[in-house]
């Protein structure tokens, strides 16, 4: 009963503030997600190593074998959930590993467990804090006991999967090594006994992590770049991982992902894994994080709250907003020359002296040129392309049905339990509420703006080039392909 009742609340809140179709679409989205992932806790117990693999893995040998330190702040941790995070630790089939420990609670039962593995186990390191210092700074009281080639960060109550530090060490010998790696994660139920909501990731993405910290867990780091930078910041507890990792991305120059599923976070009442409610102002920090960011990388942007907790938006600075619903009615006249495409751009036509940018759209019909577009497009989208490491500004495009026109997708993503996002119905957000969050894309929607001095250095003129062609020189150049969900244009 008292779980209906604070369901019954949040979503009256929700409610209250966004509507009630909103919430039968958050209601609906997320049940046609979980009947997709119906198999996903067999399927995922295929993938892990069984005996014989787990047999290989520890036999084998890397010409590269650094050492991992699992940081982990605890705080009064349920002494089941404890033991189960320290074995899914130290039965890890790459075994060059510790594990430290920095124990807030103002009681003794967090040390005394983790006392008995201590003795059987010289990897672990404990220290019992004189005081709960919070979050941010019992995890830099695990860190000052860290002596690794690397650090990985664990909450007290998750679990590695097995086989972790495995295809994480795997992955800095392929890579000839790298400065931070991150892996796919899930969500467990606190009995252990079903995993649920796997998270599928983009290989490394700074637009999207603006949009919500994607990364993390597992993510490990050098230690060296985890001190340099710092550690963690107090101020930022609560999205303390988020801030952290932004800084240490912000200084590493090679970032790895693992796309498979290798972590679990624990989900129970009290957690943001179940109820995003349940720390607010979690959200209110990880705004400032992405505020932080921006400062620091010298980007001119201010990030705002989303509906969705947690999921924020950058605001760029913009042009003045245009009255124009219609998208033919920007050609000519705001320094837009608009190109109707089908399955090549002819560029040598669409380069004039006088224009300072050019706005394509993909044609599959002639009654497609009569299109609308939301108040926020040219601003938005312009905003966009004039951040200078902007190749193509893309916008979200519905097609005559009110559904996504084709797919958002960002690179490096294995999802085994969907074939994308082409077809969404207007209203819904995706997978992860990916339909509406700013990201690098892997290729540009069907409709994106591009500074006509950046094409004319690109691309050579004369000829025709198709949208990949043109998206693989930009991309080869330095630029990005960004995705502005802001600027919707909705196809007659």
């Amino acid at each position: 009963m008292g779980k209906i009742m604070r369901l019954g609340g949040r979503g009256l809140r929700y409610i209250k503030q966004y509507g009630l179709a909103r919430l039968y679409r958050k209601i609906m989205e997320r049940r046609r997600r979980n009947a997709a992932e119906a198999g996903y806790n067999d399927w995922l117990l295929k993938q892990l190593p069984d005996a014989e693999e787990d047999a290989r893995q520890r036999e084998k040998r890397f010409a590269y074998e650094p050492c991992i330190s699992i940081l982990v702040p605890a705080y009064e941790t349920p002494e089941n959930f404890l033991r189960q995070m320290i074995d899914s630790v130290l039965e890890q089939s790459y075994g060059n590993l510790e594990l430290c420990i920095a124990d807030g609670s103002p009681s003794d039962k967090v040390e005394q467990t983790v006392k008995e593995y201590e003795k059987k186990n010289s990897r672990i390191k404990y220290r019992h804090l004189t005081e709960n210092l919070g979050i941010s700074d019992n995890t830099n009281a695990a860190l000052a006991l860290a002596t690794g080639d690397y650090v990985g960060l664990l909450d007290h109550d998750d679990l590695l999967l097995p086989g972790a530090l495995f295809e994480i060490v795997e992955a800095l010998n392929e890579s000839g090594g790298a400065d931070a790696v991150y892996t796919d994660e899930d969500k467990v139920n606190m009995e252990l006994t079903r995993h649920f909501q796997p998270h599928f990731k983009p290989d490394f993405n700074q637009e999207y992590l603006r949009s919500n910290n994607y990364i993390c867990h597992f993510f490990v780091v050098r230690r060296s770049i985890a001190l340099e930078v710092g550690g963690f910041r107090e101020e930022f507890d609560g999205a303390q991982d988020h801030d952290f990792i932004f800084r240490c991305t912000e200084e590493a120059e090679q970032i790895l992902h693992v796309a498979k599923v290798l972590y679990s976070w624990r989900s129970h009442e009290a957690s943001t894994a179940t109820n995003p409610e349940s720390k607010l102002y979690a959200y209110e920090a990880g705004k400032r994080a992405v505020s932080a960011h921006l400062a620091r990388t010298g980007r001119m942007g201010t990030p705002q709250n989303t509906d969705n907790y947690g999921f924020y938006r950058v605001c760029y600075p913009g042009a003045p907003s245009i009255l124009k619903n219609s998208f033919e009615k920007f050609d000519g006249q705001t320094g837009v020359n608009v190109v109707y495409y089908g399955k090549v751009c002819n560029i040598s036509v669409t380069i004039n002296s006088e224009d300072r940018y050019v706005l394509f759209m993909h044609v599959r019909n002639q009654r497609q040129k009569h299109t609308w577009v939301n108040a926020q497009f040219y601003e938005a989208l312009k905003a966009c392309c004039d951040r200078p490491d902007t190749g193509l500004a893309c916008a979200r495009v519905y097609d005559a049905r009110k559904r996504l026109a084709g797919d958002i997708r960002m690179r490096g993503v294995k999802d085994p339990f969907s074939d994308g996002m082409k077809g969404l119905k207007y209203g819904y957000t995706g997978y992860n509420h990916r339909a509406v969050l700013q990201q690098e894309l892997e290729q540009p929607t069907d409709c994106f703006m591009v500074q006509a001095d950046i094409l004319k250095t690109c691309v050579p003129e004369g000829g025709e080039v198709s949208v990949e062609t043109l998206a693989a020189k930009l991309t080869e150049s330095g630029y990005h392909i960004y995705y502005e969900p802001w600027a919707v244009l909705y196809e007659g």
